[in-house]
């Protein structure tokens, strides 16, 4: 076995920028992510105030045959947002 750097693993991690979507019925579009705190800061800075953020443990996608402890509730999954314009005062 050489000495080389290890394959990357397949699965995108959390602190990806993009990646490439090959499986039906994408067929090779590419999905960006932003972490919480990226959005969290993109709304702080557009001027919005932030008046409810959560996150939940439900997964909005579940692929078929593949588990993972984030499915099962103990991570979370998706998050709510809701802000509005700051009114001046």
């Amino acid at each position: 076995m050489g000495r080389g750097r290890a394959p990357r693993p397949t699965d995108r991690g959390y602190f990806d920028r993009d990646h490439v979507n090959d499986t039906f019925p994408a067929n090779g579009a590419v999905e960006r992510q932003a972490t919480l705190a990226e959005i969290v800061m993109a709304v702080l800075s557009a001027g919005l105030e932030i008046l409810h953020l959560s996150e939940h443990p439900e997964p909005f996608w579940r692929p078929d045959g593949v588990d993972a402890a984030a499915w099962r509730g103990r991570l979370p999954n998706s998050s709510t947002l809701l802000a509005r314009l700051q009114t001046r005062t």
